[in-house]
């Protein structure tokens, strides 16, 4: 095993003891000395990569999530994702929001831990979305552009809001409503503005 894989195989374990240990306790509560009696690592081997347990996720986890959607995405859709994310494909955004599942209690802890909407993995989200999404590729004047970029911010909205909900809403009522939104706000940039 290279250098290279060793750390991040050490990283992903450390990673998934905390998030093993969030189902137990707080992430306020989560100490490095029981990081690293369950990842059976020593407290120097933490250190080497991270200052606090909260680091571990706000560093670690959106690297993991984002990674790991697009494996899935590739595996699923048999088809490289590189070039468009649509979130108006059904499939895709399946994929994306089951993967988020399975980092629920993780993602939370970290979004609350940072305060709310400045989380790192969310500003990715809405990075890519303004890179890759097909609307935004369709997008030439000053006006569509702000009207997409409110349209990201409301979609990430919704997104946070499933996630950190006490009751998690199901995978097919969050993509109704998530069409919805963006059936509405999307006509907004197709419409010619009469003057």
């Amino acid at each position: 095993m290279s250098k290279n894989a060793s750390r991040e195989a050490t990283q992903d374990k450390i990673l998934e003891t905390v998030i093993d240990i969030l189902h137990e306790v707080p992430l306020s509560k989560i100490t490095v000395a029981e990081i690293a009696r369950r990842a059976n690592i020593n407290r120097k081997t933490f250190y080497k990569y991270f200052d606090t347990p909260t680091q571990v996720l706000l560093v670690r986890l959106e690297d993991k999530i984002l990674s790991e959607i697009l494996y899935e995405l590739t595996q699923q859709t048999c088809d490289p994702i590189g070039h468009t994310l649509d979130v108006t494909n059904h499939k895709q955004t399946k994929i994306v929001l089951n993967v988020l599942i399975r980092y629920r209690e993780a993602i939370t802890a970290a979004y609350q831990n940072a305060g709310g909407l400045d989380f790192e993995l969310f500003d990715d989200f809405l990075a890519r979305l303004r890179r890759d999404w097909l609307p935004f590729k369709n997008c030439h004047t000053t006006e569509q552009k702000f009207v997409a970029n409110i349209l990201s911010q409301m979609l990430i909205k919704l997104m946070v809001d499933w996630l950190t909900a006490d009751v998690l809403l199901p995978v097919p009522q969050l993509i109704h409503r998530a069409d919805i939104l963006f059936n509405t706000s999307i006509s907004n940039l197709n419409q010619p503005k009469n003057r």
